[in-house]
């Protein structure tokens, strides 16, 4: 049986707050809706009003202030894939975007939805990560703006309140001579959910030392987060085999130890490692 409730169009943020204000706790908030229409075809939304903030303008602008780029929470993925700003200074975001479902779910879903929804698959959460992503959440009284890993607490868990929304995001753009890669593995080659993904960001010194590395695994996990370990392996030392083979190891380790032993983990540990040489390959030594 499908679910029955209200439906809800604000014509502005201002009015969408004041809604959730009055009517937090009852109200489940529709931004692009893939995942939401799943919900409601099996009855399992059981609150008397969806809010649709999907076309409000306020959450659909992109701009980059003081250095830092801000892309709204309503954009969906094809927008982002086709916005120049991101492609410029996130072209991390934009491939990650890229492998999200079909083309008509990239038309409709939203990275708000990504984030709110927190699946540990989410390919464009595992991309904002290596952009030291913050999610700005407003309510009808306050407002936040807080690191997207302390947002995203487990699968399908977040510290999103009822009455609060999440308007944008703020990312920290890659400079110049920047090398990147988003890579995953599921069972096709499309309209598949990931079973594993790994975004990538990477720079290197004139003297051929790494300067920076930034390495996020998603889907492994209970959430995409940054492997810091890995990272530290290879920054300040000139890449090769040898040290890429190691941080992949330790990407391993860490999911283990994050995610506990199960029975994937015989098949997600090569896997993982696998996929981790191939994307610092790519961006070191390839």
């Amino acid at each position: 049986m499908r679910s029955r409730f209200q439906y809800i169009r604000p014509q502005s943020l201002q009015e969408a707050l004041d809604f959730l204000g009055e009517r937090g706790p009852d109200t489940t908030v529709l931004a692009g809706g893939t995942d939401l229409m799943i919900a409601i075809r099996r009855g399992d939304i059981t609150n008397k009003y969806v809010l649709d903030v999907s076309r409000l303008e306020e959450l659909r602008k992109v701009e980059i202030v003081d250095g830092r780029l801000f892309t709204g929470a309503a954009l969906t993925y094809t927008e982002i894939m086709n916005d120049p700003t991101v492609l410029s200074v996130a072209p991390v975001l934009v491939q990650a975007a890229s492998c999200v479902g079909s083309l008509q779910i990239r038309n409709v879903g939203t990275l708000g939805g990504n984030v709110a929804n927190a699946s540990p698959a989410g390919d464009a959460v595992t991309a904002l990560t290596v952009h030291d992503a913050k999610v700005e959440i407003v309510g009808a009284t306050a407002s936040r703006r807080e690191p997207l890993a302390d947002v995203i607490i487990g699968p399908y868990r977040t510290t999103l309140k009822p009455g609060e929304l999440i308007t944008r995001f703020e990312l920290q753009p890659l400079g110049q001579g920047y090398r990147f890669t988003f890579k995953r593995i599921a069972r096709r080659r499309s309209l598949s959910i990931a079973r594993i993904n790994i975004a990538a960001v990477g720079q290197v010194h004139p003297n051929g030392l790494v300067k920076d590395l930034r390495l996020s695994v998603g889907s492994a996990t209970p959430q995409p987060s940054r492997m810091t370990s890995a990272e530290e392996t290879l920054c300040g030392m000139i890449p090769n085999w040898s040290l890429i083979k190691e941080a992949a190891k330790k990407v391993s380790t860490e999911m283990i130890r994050r995610s506990g032993v199960r029975p994937s983990t015989e098949y997600k540990k090569p896997a993982v490692e696998g996929l981790v040489i191939k994307a610092l390959a790519e961006l070191f030594i390839e």
